[in-house]
């Protein structure tokens, strides 16, 4: 897979632009580059939470995604802690592994954390850093990638999955957050 520098500068320029903290900082696991494909022309951002457990550790969700599952990489695109700060999951110019069978032209986002409320379980709070954060994050994807007309949540694009990610307190803020950043719904 050949990366064009432009794809390159793109990159570089989003994670400057929200002081991402990249993967060769944080990452024990060394992604398997040659098993990804790329992808680019992208129409559609997906909100994802960490579900139960409400992992907030980039780490634990590398851990989870390439020994668990065996996957070539972590899954998403990027990993917003509750705190703001923005973690580099796969690098933008690969395809996601985050909607089942779905995942050509569409950047995944996680919003670390438990966001789906159940009375046997204690949910995170969803902060405003998370939200302010993921809208900054979206407007600047929505500037370098203005194929991007969607916003939506994991469970909107497997409506029929029985998906409940990413849960009932972000999907309550996803209709706001479409109409801040001009997105239809999946």
């Amino acid at each position: 897979m050949s990366i064009s520098k432009a794809q390159h500068q793109k990159r570089i320029n989003i994670i400057q632009r929200h002081s991402v903290v990249i993967r060769s900082k944080w990452g024990k696991k060394h992604p398997k580059v040659n098993n990804l494909v790329s992808d680019w022309d992208f129409d559609s951002v997906v909100i994802h939470h960490s579900g139960n457990g409400g992992e907030t550790s980039p780490v634990g969700i590398e851990e989870k995604h390439m020994t668990k599952n065996g996957w070539d990489d972590v899954g998403y695109h990027y990993l917003i802690h509750p705190n703001g700060t923005i973690y580099e999951g796969r690098k933008i110019y690969h395809k996601g592994s985050h909607v089942s069978g779905a995942n050509t032209k569409k950047i995944g986002l996680l919003l670390m954390g438990d966001y789906d409320e159940q009375w046997w379980d204690f949910d995170d709070s969803l902060s405003k850093s998370h939200i302010s954060t993921a809208n900054a994050l979206i407007k600047t994807l929505k500037t370098s990638f203005p194929s991007i007309k969607k916003l939506g949540g994991h469970k909107e694009y497997l409506p029929n999955g029985g998906y409940t990610c990413p849960g009932n307190l972000v999907m309550n803020v996803i209709n706001k957050m479409r109409v801040k950043h001009a997105l239809i719904k999946p």
